[in-house]
């Protein structure tokens, strides 16, 4: 469990750390954007946000643990694909309250975004870009 943990910590701290300027910024803002649903978190709709990231996050820290920082990591975020079919089923709560729409608006468009660089990034790890691109260690690959 302590390693899990650990592995959780080296993705943000390799995210919002050691990535070069204009990634980390995507970075930060995919991570602030996501997290952002502890503002709403009474609604079911930021409940279910909190849920698919956390499962998200833990697949990438056991992916992480297991062959390091790969282009393989952002698959995990396949799992925004039904969330995001299912809020899709609850567009009339959500358009009834300003704050919770905007939110959810933003979290799709910039999901969307990150959908399309994890599809690339897997298509370049399906083709033989397998090793680790990141370290948390300074000075190790």
């Amino acid at each position: 469990m302590v390693s899990f943990l650990v592995h959780v910590l080296q993705l943000f701290g390799i995210v919002l750390l050691r990535f070069r300027p204009v990634p980390r910024l995507w970075g930060a803002w995919l991570v602030a954007v996501n997290a952002a649903c502890l503002i709403f978190i009474a609604h079911i709709e930021a409940q279910v946000v909190l849920a698919v990231t956390a499962i998200a996050v833990g697949g990438q820290a056991v992916i992480y643990g297991r062959i390091g920082f790969t282009r393989i990591l952002g698959a995990t975020h396949i799992l925004w694909l039904p969330m995001f079919a299912w809020l899709a089923t609850r567009i009339d709560v959500v358009a009834s309250q300003p704050g919770l729409a905007l939110w959810l608006g933003l979290l799709f468009a910039t999901n969307l975004v990150s959908l399309v660089v994890d599809a690339i990034d897997a298509i370049r790890f399906l083709r033989g870009e397998r090793a680790p691109y990141y370290c948390w260690k300074l000075g190790a690959r």
